[in-house]
């Protein structure tokens, strides 16, 4: 009979010992995958910018890393049906309009940019913003007028 208990007992330590085991490699994978940037793009593309007391064309863009790692933010473009915008050349009233291009967007962080867009043709209800990270990832949005 105490063989019987020692034999459960070494069967139940044996499965919580393999639950353990699972449950960490389970949340190392987890915590590797939050540690990396996770980089989110919104966008918004208006005629209707109130831009030094005039209305304009632009294209908002606004990138969140999640993430711990911080990452640079290559480049910015924006594609229509016949225009394709650099975003590093274009940002509307330089000092304002979001930081040059590369930069760094640390963790946990959010960063900004104002595009002119008034070289995109009048008639376009829609456009594409690709941006390029240093880490290899590249992110993109279609994104229609507002």
């Amino acid at each position: 009979m105490t063989s019987l208990i020692l034999s459960i007992a070494s069967l139940v330590v044996a499965v919580v010992a393999v639950v353990i085991s699972l449950s960490q490699v389970r949340l190392t994978k987890r915590d590797s995958q939050r540690a990396k940037p996770n980089i989110a793009l919104k966008s918004l593309f208006t005629d209707n910018l109130a831009h030094g007391g005039e209305r304009a064309r632009a294209v908002c863009v606004t990138l969140n890393n999640t993430g711990r790692e911080d990452t640079e933010v290559a480049s910015i473009w924006i594609y229509s049906g016949r225009t394709m915008l650099n975003g590093t050349h274009n940002r509307l009233g330089v000092d304002e309009a979001g930081p040059a291009l590369p930069c760094r967007i640390g963790g946990h962080s959010q960063l900004y940019w104002t595009i002119d867009a008034s070289n995109i043709e009048a008639e376009a209800s829609e456009v594409t913003v690709v941006i390029e990270l240093g880490h290899g990832e590249t992110v993109s949005q279609q994104v229609k007028k507002r």
